[in-house]
């Protein structure tokens, strides 16, 4: 029979196959209660005394320093090799060296993070450049997404950060973005979406077009839809010569295909 809580809590998430959250640990040890008399002891372990063991344990470890940490993410609580141990681990693994966003593609994943939802074209203002190729790669790499489509002439699509983002970046939720700096506070998502929205008027109108469209709405539907795949998937062509690059090489500078640099992917 175990006897603490930080040693049930440390099994739960060792054993888990994915990050566990507060409440998941909680349910189990209800359920286990509920089933076991002699288990019933930790059945109301409170949020704070679930909070209080995982913490626990991630000092133990801290102060062990055997290369293991516990961590918590936007999913859960989960343990992973520390950082430093990763040249040895990835020769164990065979695995090739992670991929480092370039200067310009962290630059552009930044201005998503900070102003979600945003469209493409409100990031090439702030940049100055075209980011077909860099909007693509993000999303490849599973660190951005599409979010919704304005309601503005055009109906551009609408990007924002994933899961995958703030696991690979260490962040628990979009609001530990404002403690990173300070001095670059993270946008409201409701205020943003308002700058997307028709206006009242323009709806109205919208919906009276609408209604007397002909057979040629399809046609522009569908052409519309074509559009909408061409700025998802960016251009047919590789990246053209002289276009900024997504990976940073070893040396610090950038290319396209390289994989190096800064921000691990």
């Amino acid at each position: 029979m175990a006897s603490s809580l930080q040693q049930i809590v440390g099994a739960l998430i060792f054993g888990a196959n994915q990050p566990l959250s507060v409440e998941e640990i909680r349910l189990c040890l209800r359920e286990v209660g509920a089933d076991d008399e002699q288990a019933g002891i930790f059945a109301d372990a409170s949020p704070r005394d679930v909070r209080d063991a995982a913490e626990g344990i991630a000092k133990e470890l801290t102060r062990l320093a055997i290369g293991i940490e516990l961590v918590e993410q936007s999913e859960g609580f989960r343990f992973q090799t520390q950082a430093n141990s990763g040249r040895w681990l990835r020769h164990l693994l065979k695995a090739d060296r992670p991929g480092r966003l370039s200067r310009s593609a962290l630059e552009t994943l930044a201005i998503v993070a900070y102003r979600q939802p945003i469209t493409k074209s409100e990031i090439e203002g702030v940049r100055g450049v075209g980011v077909d190729h860099i909007i693509k790669a993000l999303m490849e790499l599973h660190l951005i997404r599409i979010v919704g489509r304005s309601e503005l002439p055009g109906r551009p699509f609408l990007y924002g950060t994933t899961a995958m983002f703030l696991e690979h970046f260490g962040l628990k939720s979009l609001t530990d973005l404002n403690a990173l700096d300070p001095t670059l506070q993270r946008s409201s998502p409701g205020a943003r979406r308002a700058l997307y929205r028709r206006p009242q008027g323009d709806n109205d109108a919208a919906a009276a077009k609408q209604d007397g469209a002909s057979s040629g709405g399809k046609a522009a539907a569908e052409e519309g839809d074509t559009a909408a795949m061409r700025e998802i998937l960016g251009p047919a062509e590789p990246p053209a010569e002289g276009a900024e690059p997504v990976f940073a090489t070893d040396d610090g500078e950038s290319e396209s295909s390289g994989r190096s640099g800064e921000g691990d992917v």
